[in-house]
């Protein structure tokens, strides 16, 4: 009886940890001036990086509570299909630690040109209370030039 007892808890345990609570934070930012640098041949060519960094807010109209940073890298032009990849890093600062993303996103040009942009991608580490961080986000442009991301995540994975 009291093998199985044991057996019960140490299953117990490993259960909960391999089933840590998945979380959820949300950002709304304004979409900002994007800072570019356009490598030769002229237009959107391999190697061109596109940067931007602004605040974001818990709720639209909400105050600040963090600023990001992210840069973005053509990895791929399609000119046939009208395709852009782009391979992109992003950093959420918060008051009590930072939130890593990576993603590669394939753009058509008339998404690149009339907005309505939806896409997903991984978050792949964080500093502070975010140390630990695995999961995903959902970046999604909304009307009025905001953006919305969805972070989805786990942490002491």
């Amino acid at each position: 009886m009291r093998n199985i007892l044991l057996v019960t808890l140490l299953f117990i345990g490993m259960n909960s940890i391999a089933y840590a609570e998945q979380l959820q934070l949300v950002q709304y930012a304004d979409a900002p001036v994007h800072q570019s640098v356009d490598v030769n041949p002229e237009g959107r060519s391999i190697g061109d990086l596109r940067s931007r960094q602004g605040t974001f807010k818990a709720t639209v109209d909400g105050p600040d509570v963090g600023e990001y940073f992210a840069q973005a890298t053509v990895v791929s032009v399609n000119k046939a299909e009208k395709q852009t990849v782009w391979s992109q890093m992003i950093e959420s600062v918060y008051p009590d630690g930072s939130i890593y993303k990576l993603d590669i996103i394939v753009l058509d040009d008339e998404t690149l040109a009339g907005g309505g942009h939806k896409h997903e991608g991984a978050i792949v580490g964080g500093t502070g209370k975010y140390a630990g961080i695995r999961g995903s986000y959902e970046f999604e442009a909304l009307k009025g030039g905001v953006y919305k991301i969805t972070n989805t995540y786990w942490l002491g994975q």
